[in-house]
C-alpha cells in the first residue's frame, strides 16, 4: 500500500470546517494533510454554471452580516458579494390567502420560541433549566401545546423545522430546536433576508470561495479523492487508510457531517458515548430546486420572488438572479415529508409538482421555465444530506456533552458542532477553528 508519509496533523474533509482547520493549522507552523472524498473542495458548497454562464449554487448559498468568520474569509481572499435580490413585496400564502407579512398569531409563536431560546446557553444547551423536558418533547408536540390555529401551527412549523433544521417538526426536540435559534440569535436573523442569514451572496458561487482556500493552502497539502474508510489510533497518534494509502500523524480532525464521520471505521472502536452520539445525528432532508426563466417576470408584478407557504409542496422560494445574469431564476426549498413525496415521484411529475406551486404563487408564466434543475444531496455519496445533522429527541441530554470532546487524538469539527450559527458556512468555519486550537495545545 502507498504511504503518504507523516505529518502533524491529518484533516479529514475539505468543505469550509476542513479548510479553516487546514488553515489555521499551516499557519500555527504544523505540517498538514487534508484528506477530501470528493474530486472537488467545497463539501456542501456545489456552484454549477448553465452554458449561458448562470451561476446556481445546488448547495449552501448565503451568508449574513453576524457571520463574523465568513466575512473575514471573504476579505482575506477578495471574494466579491452581493445582496440578495430583494426589490418588491414577499408572499406568505397562508389559509388561502396571499399575505405580505407573517399573519400576527405566526409572529407571536415565533417572538415566544425566541424567548425560550434565550434561557438554552447554545455551549451547553443540555444545562438549560428545562432541557430534560424540552429534549423529551418533540417540536411538533410544542406547536400542538400552543394552541394557534393549525395554519399558524403548520406555517412555523415549515418554516422551522423545514427551512431551519431541513426536516419535520416531529423528527427533533423542543431543544434542539431552541439550541438552533439560540446560536444564531434568534429566529429573525435565521429567516432574515436583510440584516438576516440570506442577506448576501458570493460572485461566482459560493463554492468560489472554498476554492481560493484551498488554493491558499501549501503545495501538497490538498489531496481529493482520497476517501478514508479506516481510522488507528492509540493515544498520541493516528493512521488513516484510504483506498490510495496510508498517512501517519499525530493528530487527526473529522470535518465530515456526523452521518459520515459514523461510517468510518475506528480502531478500537469508538467509546459508547461518542459512537451512540454519531448514530443520533442525521442529516437534514431538503431538496432544493432551480427554475430558469428569460427574465424575471415576477419583479413587474411588484414581487421579490420571497414566498413562504403553509401548505403546498414548497416551504419557501427566493429570486436566485445574481446581477447582470443572462437569465432569471427562482429556486424552491422543500423539505420533510414533502420532500419525501417529491423524492417517490418521476423526474417529470415532481417538475410538474415544483412549478404548479410556483404557478400558484407568481403566475402562468412560472409553469413554463426554460430549463429546470434539481440535486438531491441525500443521494449523495459524501454528503447523505443536507443542509446538516441533528440530534434526535432525547439525544441532547444523554449524548450532547460528548459534542466536543476529543478521543485521544481524535479531534471533531464540522458546523454541526457549532456553537454559533450552527448549521451554517460560518458555524463550520468556527468549528475549523476551534478543532486547530484543541490540536494546537495538545501538541
Amino acid at each position: 500500500m502507498a504511504r503518504f508519509g507523516e505529518c502533524d496533523v491529518v484533516v479529514v474533509g475539505a468543505g469550509f470546517a476542513g479548510l479553516s482547520a487546514a488553515d489555521a493549522l499551516v499557519r500555527d507552523g504544523l505540517s498538514v494533510r487534508l484528506l477530501e472524498a470528493r474530486p472537488r473542495v467545497g463539501g456542501r458548497a456545489l456552484t454549477r454554471f448553465l452554458a449561458d454562464g448562470t451561476q446556481l449554487d445546488l448547495g449552501g448559498q448565503w451568508i449574513g452580516p453576524t457571520q463574523r468568520h465568513m466575512a473575514g474569509l471573504v476579505h482575506r481572499h477578495a471574494v466579491r458579494t452581493y445582496p440578495t435580490p430583494g426589490e418588491g413585496a414577499a408572499l406568505v400564502a397562508y389559509g388561502g390567502r396571499h399575505l405580505d407579512a407573517l399573519p400576527a398569531e405566526a409572529a407571536e409563536m415565533l417572538a415566544t420560541l425566541d424567548r425560550l431560546a434565550r434561557e438554552v446557553p447554545p455551549d451547553r444547551p443540555w444545562a438549560a433549566p428545562d432541557a430534560a423536558d424540552q429534549d423529551g418533547r418533540t417540536f411538533a408536540t410544542w406547536l400542538t401545546e400552543t394552541g394557534a390555529p393549525p395554519a399558524a401551527r403548520d406555517l412555523v412549523g415549515r418554516l422551522v423545522s423545514g427551512g431551519l433544521l431541513s426536516g419535520g417538526t416531529a423528527e427533533n426536540s423542543l431543544l434542539e430546536t431552541l439550541f438552533y435559534v439560540a446560536s444564531a440569535g434568534g429566529t429573525g436573523p435565521l429567516l432574515g433576508y436583510e440584516g438576516g442569514a440570506q442577506e448576501t451572496r458570493f460572485v461566482g458561487g459560493a463554492q468560489h470561495l472554498a476554492e481560493r482556500m484551498a488554493s491558499a493552502l501549501p503545495e501538497g497539502t490538498l489531496r481529493l479523492g482520497e476517501p478514508v474508510h479506516t481510522v488507528e489510533y492509540g493515544p498520541d497518534a493516528a493512521r488513516v487508510h484510504t483506498p490510495g494509502g496510508v498517512v501517519d500523524a499525530a493528530r487527526v480532525v473529522l470535518a465530515v457531517p456526523p452521518v459520515l464521520a459514523g461510517r468510518v471505521h475506528y480502531s478500537p472502536a469508538l467509546p459508547p458515548l461518542r459512537a451512540g452520539l454519531l448514530q443520533r445525528m442525521p442529516a437534514g432532508t431538503a431538496l432544493k430546486t432551480h427554475a430558469v426563466y428569460a427574465r424575471p417576470f415576477w419583479r413587474e408584478a411588484g414581487l421579490s420572488g420571497v414566498a413562504q407557504s403553509a401548505d403546498g409542496v414548497l416551504t419557501e422560494t427566493v429570486d436566485n438572479t445574481p446581477p447582470g445574469a443572462p437569465r432569471a431564476v427562482l429556486t424552491g426549498f422543500a423539505y420533510g415529508a414533502e420532500a419525501a413525496l417529491l423524492r417517490r415521484q418521476a423526474p417529470g411529475a415532481r417538475r410538474r409538482a415544483v412549478l404548479d406551486h410556483l404557478t400558484a404563487l407568481f403566475g402562468p408564466e412560472a409553469g413554463e421555465p426554460e430549463e429546470f434543475v434539481e440535486f438531491d444531496w441525500l443521494a449523495e455519496e459524501w454528503t447523505r444530506g443536507c443542509f446538516s445533522g441533528h440530534l434526535v429527541p432525547g439525544a441532547w441530554t444523554t449524548f450532547g456533552p460528548v459534542l466536543r470532546e476529543a478521543v485521544g487524538p481524535l479531534h471533531w469539527a464540522g458546523t454541526e458542532t457549532a456553537v454559533h450559527w450552527n448549521g451554517y458556512f460560518d458555524g463550520a468555519v468556527e468549528s475549523g477553528y476551534r478543532a486547530a486550537e484543541e490540536v494546537r495545545r495538545s501538541l
